[in-house]
């Protein structure tokens, strides 16, 4: 049997060996030999302390921390401070969300987080430094700008940016109210990053966030919402799956140059990104912000979700069901797996279920037309009137439209208009032949069907499910 030699160390040399790893390779090395790890228990200690506060990072006003945020209510300076002390900390952060920072991104004058006497200047050139030395940052002027508003007491925004260099584990980012102020500084480091992490000749590929999955904004305010291009820069970075989001709006459409020079003159992503899972709640976004968007994030998408609100009352993308799922059918037909395109009418329309005016016009004239296209889609939820030809109400059946990989269909009947039996015309005939695979169809809503027609669906082996849903003879 071959030795360890490593274990003829003193117990002081393996210590020193093991103090020198980064939590990623320490939990490996330590579990590799029942010795070393009897040798090693304070340190295991140090890495489950270190876990249990640095792996969830809050920054923000103390009641927007959550309970699983053990490093939280902070300054991103405080978290600078730590890691300049122990670098070691740095790769321990999995996770980062940024509370409600206000309009100007600044905390020191609102008398609760007030940085202790001479903090910024007792780390002010390591900080600095932080900026003039950085390898993400184009040119000597530029990397001055950022070093000296690393330093100033309101730098936070600059301290949160340049964070993201230096937490290599980060798998998840949430940010409330980018657009208002952390905006500039993040989206400008992200897309120096995401252009560094897609050419392996930059001295600094792979350095940071190679490890991001998911990246989700949201909006504390009911005016306007979380503009759709902050979310630009995360979609170029190769390791991004998950894009989530809460009122995010996007409406006007402007060039690829335009919508990157705003915020970042450096060398452009050439790739699009690898997304695989779009989910937009409580937002309004038109077709043109969805064209862009798709454009970015690559050919592998599988799941979208989408729900539509006109309650923004400063923004006014309209409810677009067909346009969207003719991108969707144009950029993701060959790879979407579960979508789900729903909206929420204005108040009046939802209370007095009025089948006229403006509200319902638009939201009626929806016909998403033939989905046969989108040939891995399995979960399709749909409100009735996407399958609405006419304005006179006529409705295209589902053996004619769904596509034959369908397995689950839930639908919406938000508006009535039309009479939905319409929809399942021939479904039992033919299933066999068009809808192999469908198996169940949930009905969210008032729908009235006859028991022959559910019976029949059920002797093909399809289940049609529906709280609201009342079987007459």
């Amino acid at each position: 049997m071959a030795r360890c030699h490593l274990l003829a160390c003193p117990n002081e040399t393996i210590i020193r060996i093991v103090d020198e790893l980064f939590p990623e390779d320490l939990v490996s090395f330590i579990l590799s030999n029942k010795a070393i790890h009897s040798v090693c228990q304070h340190v295991i200690r140090q890495h489950q302390a270190f876990l249990q506060q640095y792996s969830s990072i809050r920054f923000g006003p103390p009641e927007d921390c959550g309970d699983g945020d053990n490093f939280g209510g902070n300054h991103p300076l405080f978290l600078l401070e730590v890691i300049l002390q122990n670098p070691k900390i740095a790769h321990y952060p999995i996770k980062l969300r940024v509370g409600d920072y206000g309009e100007d991104f600044e905390w020191v004058d609102d008398g609760w987080g007030d940085f202790p006497a001479g903090t910024i200047s007792t780390w002010s050139s390591e900080i600095a430094a932080l900026g003039t030395e950085n390898q993400w940052l184009d040119g000597e002027t530029r990397r001055q700008v950022w070093a000296e508003a690393l330093v100033e007491p309101n730098g936070d925004v600059h301290r949160l940016a340049i964070l993201l260099t230096m937490l290599p584990n980060l798998e998840l980012i949430e940010i409330r109210n980018m657009s208002d102020a952390a905006g500039n500084p993040v989206r400008e480091i992200v897309w120096a990053i995401a252009a560094a992490n897609q050419d392996p000749a930059s001295p600094v590929h792979e350095r940071a966030l190679i490890n991001l999955v998911e990246i989700s904004l949201d909006r504390s305010d009911t005016e306007y919402g979380e503009d759709i291009t902050m979310y630009d820069p995360f979609t170029a970075l190769p390791s991004v799956r998950f894009l989530h989001g809460r009122m995010i709006e996007g409406e006007d459409f402007r060039s690829e140059s335009q919508r990157r020079k705003e915020w970042y003159e450096g060398p452009v992503p050439s790739q699009p990104g690898q997304i695989q899972d779009v989910n937009f709640m409580y937002s309004a976004i038109g077709v043109d912000a969805w064209e862009w968007m798709f454009k970015a994030i690559g050919n592998n998408l599988k799941r979208f979700a989408y729900y539509h609100v006109d309650a923004l009352s400063d923004y006014s993308a309209p409810y677009d069901c067909a346009g969207t799922v003719a991108v969707l059918k144009k950029y993701a037909s060959h790879s979407l797996r579960r979508l789900d395109l729903t909206a929420e009418l204005g108040v009046s329309c939802i209370i007095d279920h009025h089948t006229t005016g403006p509200c319902i016009e638009a939201y009626n004239h929806q016909f998403v037309g033939d989905l046969k296209a989108f040939t891995t889609l399995r979960v399709l939820r749909l409100d009735d009137t996407a399958f609405q030809m006419s304005k006179e109400g006529a409705i295209a059946r589902l053996i004619d439209v769904l596509p034959s990989s369908i397995r689950v269909l839930r639908l919406l009947r938000e508006i009535k208009v039309g009479d939905p039996t319409d929809l399942f015309v021939r479904l039992a005939e033919g299933k066999r032949e068009l809808l192999p695979e469908l198996k169940r169809i949930n009905l969210e809503g008032d729908y009235i069907l006859r028991k022959g027609m559910v019976d029949e669906c059920k002797a093909v082996g399809i289940e049609i499910l529906g709280p609201c849903l009342q079987i007459v003879p």
